[in-house]
């Protein structure tokens, strides 16, 4: 059996957006998923999040996946860059991912500035990378993701029109990222990342 952790963003919760929904595809397969709960998610705290994140998310291995959103991409890939010296992670996938200060999102910024991420062991211990990212998104330009994707050697997949991928934006669900998903949740996926660029209007 596998394992999904759903990783929430900045000002969000486990009932926000397409969270709810994934974790109900993940668990119709058979396999196991949570969706973190990260504290204080108006006013998020590095700190606070690391050992929320740290104390939900005990079983990390190759047969593990990690799907994150905005901030929680972040916290996950500095989560990562901790955990990852000796063990493998099965997946991760990153939703408006990003890892450097956000020009309309300055109150994020100490968060980010106590963030560490190790690319080089990302990329050797993360046997399958994906990053989503919009053309519109109001609060991570493109060319930000794109960057962080090309760091991790991610496959890159552009959806155009999504915006943040939030409810408001009409994403309740998330099949772009379930195609992806769903693959690697078959009996004996052998699915294996290369660096890639798609767009899905």
């Amino acid at each position: 059996m596998k394992k999904v952790f759903i990783v929430h963003g900045y000002k969000d919760s486990p009932e926000h957006h397409w969270y709810p929904w994934l974790k109900q595809q993940v668990l119709a397969t058979g396999h196991a998923c949570e969706v973190i709960d990260l504290e204080h998610p108006e006013q998020p705290q590095y700190e606070l999040w690391k050992h929320n994140i740290t104390q939900q998310i005990k079983s990390l291995n190759d047969d593990t996946i990690i799907v994150a959103h905005g901030l929680g991409g972040i916290a996950s890939l500095d989560f990562l860059s901790s955990e990852l010296l000796s063990r493998k992670l099965g997946a991760l996938f990153l939703v408006a991912g990003f890892s450097k200060n956000l020009a309309v999102l300055p109150e994020l910024n100490l968060f980010l500035q106590h963030a560490r991420v190790d690319d080089a062991l990302l990329r050797m211990n993360i046997l399958n990378r994906f990053i989503f990212f919009s053309n519109n998104d109001p609060f991570v330009p493109a060319p930000v993701s794109i960057q962080l994707g090309y760091s991790l050697n991610s496959q890159m997949i552009e959806v155009k029109g999504a915006g943040h991928f939030m409810a408001a934006e009409g994403y309740t669900s998330l099949t772009v990222l379930w195609e992806k998903l769903a693959v690697l949740l078959q009996p004996e996926s052998q699915a294996g990342t290369q660096a890639a660029y798609s767009i899905l209007s």
